[in-house]
């Protein structure tokens, strides 16, 4: 199927489409990955009583900055440790930040790299998948 206008299937046109969406919800940050295209909008915090259509999104320069993602090794019960992380927080390189039980083996998720901890994908005690993302820490 193609459509009548080929400029509306342009990762630019989709992006407005995803943007105007974006900025009638109450969501502060929205993350789209799809084939080889990424989408990501976010915004600070609304003020009280203020609702989201009333929002103005304004575009930040994108700067690329390397994120790591961290995904799931095994198939298990995620579980995190007694220093739960907490978002925006700087973790350093190897620090543990979950492990994942399986059959009575627990499997350590750690930072392959030192940076702050931008999200965290997965509640403690979620049942994970192999391969599911879990964490993404920005480098640097």
């Amino acid at each position: 199927m193609t459509p009548e206008n080929p400029s509306e299937d342009e990762p630019s046109a989709r992006a407005q489409r995803l943007a105007e969406f974006f900025v009638n919800t109450p969501l502060l940050r929205m993350r789209i990955e799809r084939d080889d295209e990424e989408f990501e909008f976010s915004r600070s915090s609304l003020a009280p009583g203020r609702r989201a259509s009333e929002a103005t999104v304004t575009p930040e320069p994108l700067v690329e900055r390397p994120v790591d993602v961290l995904r799931a090794d095994v198939v298990g019960i995620l579980r995190f440790g007694r220093h739960e992380p907490t978002l925006g927080e700087e973790v350093a390189e190897e620090r543990e930040l979950a492990a994942i039980e399986a059959l009575g083996i627990r499997t350590s998720v750690r930072a392959r790299s030192s940076g702050r901890l931008t999200a965290i994908l997965c509640q403690d005690g979620a049942a994970v998948d192999y391969g599911r993302a879990l964490f993404e820490i920005e480098r640097g």
